[in-house]
């Protein structure tokens, strides 16, 4: 039977670029994928079909030699000018195409479609739950369980200071999946990115000589003020002109409370002011970032006859601005030079 166009089978054209195709794939994977199609032979044989046409379409040298010579002898995409070694000839041989995934036993060679689904199992479990090993069946008995990730997202409130989360996933425990919930200490300070590994909660076949692991990847959701920068924050408070030339005290939000920050007398648009340990604390150490707070002067757009009247009262305060005055003087040497 002759081969589909890899090309089409992924809903691309041959220009498609190296993120048009992945997200293509992930679309397409995630509507044929058996978990979500249980008992479906055809969903089983497109999701097949289209894993087989992103092998090779993601890899550069892959794509090439097939953008030039296409399918040789009706070889499968993971032999004959895609493969780099004489090893290629054993690739696709297992009878069953999803084995190693999710439930399933095996691989595409050196392919681990597992790996390729870490972000996509969000999409079937929630809180991006993925298998990050490879279950053998050979040699079982002296083989470790596959380990297991899930993504938590957290607050930067609760980075700051630490939390509990409860977490429910699925697993293999013996011949059958368990849902496991399980209680996660989030250390205070942790950072995005950041693995916690629970040891032994992962999955656990039958005949496999130990468990694997669970790890937990820490995310931060976006936050409305704050954004961190390794164990400091930094948040942005507006002023008014008024408030900015005269001096104020304002009420901040910091990551555990609240605190009150002196504007002093002529503040300039720009300037940080630094509320020292108001930061994230150092997983490391006993020692706390610091709260930067930069001043951003807001200017009203839309005034009234009268108020514009009593602005131009105040020009003569134009005189009285160090940075203007500066600047001027500065621009009437220049000119002086080039005269």
């Amino acid at each position: 039977m002759a081969k589909k166009d890899l090309y089409v089978v992924l809903g691309l054209n041959r220009s498609a670029t190296e993120d048009e195709i992945k997200k293509a794939y992930r679309k397409l994977a995630m509507k044929f994928h058996p978990d979500k199609n249980p008992g479906d032979k055809l969903a089983e044989d497109r999701f097949k079909e289209i894993t087989e046409a992103y092998e090779v379409l993601k890899d550069a040298k892959r794509r090439q030699a097939y953008d030039q010579f296409g399918f040789s002898g009706g070889q499968s995409p993971f032999q004959g000018p895609f493969d780099s070694g004489a090893s290629g000839a054993k690739r696709g041989s297992s009878s069953n195409p999803f084995e190693g995934f999710g439930g399933y036993g095996g691989s595409y060679g050196d392919y681990n479609p597992q790996e390729e689904f870490q972000d996509i199992f969000s999409d079937f479990f929630g809180d991006a739950f993925t298998s990050s090993g490879m279950k053998k069946k050979s040699n079982s008995r002296n083989q470790k369980g596959a380990d297991l990730r899930y993504a938590l997202q957290i607050t930067l409130e609760e980075a700051a200071v630490g939390c509990v989360r409860v977490v429910t996933f699925v697993r293999q425990r013996g011949n059958k999946e368990d849902v496991a919930k399980l209680s996660i200490n989030v250390p205070a300070g942790v950072k995005s990115g950041q693995r916690l590994k629970l040891k032994g909660e992962g999955d656990f076949p039958e005949g496999f000589r130990s468990p694997g692991d669970l790890y937990v990847i820490v995310n931060f959701q976006e936050h409305s003020l704050f954004r961190r920068q390794e164990n400091d924050v930094y948040l942005e408070v507006p002023l008014s002109f008024v408030d900015a030339i005269l001096g104020t005290t304002v009420e901040i939000p910091t990551l555990t409370g609240k605190a009150s920050l002196v504007i002093p007398q002529g503040t300039h648009p720009g300037q940080i002011f630094r509320l020292k340990n108001k930061g994230f604390p150092d997983v490391a150490n006993r020692s706390h970032g610091d709260m930067l707070a930069r001043v951003i002067i807001d200017i009203p757009k839309e005034l009234t006859e009268d108020e514009k009247r009593q602005i131009q009262k105040l020009g003569y305060m134009n005189e009285k601005t160090p940075l203007v005055i500066e600047f001027k003087e500065k621009v009437r040497r220049l000119m002086r030079s080039k005269s």
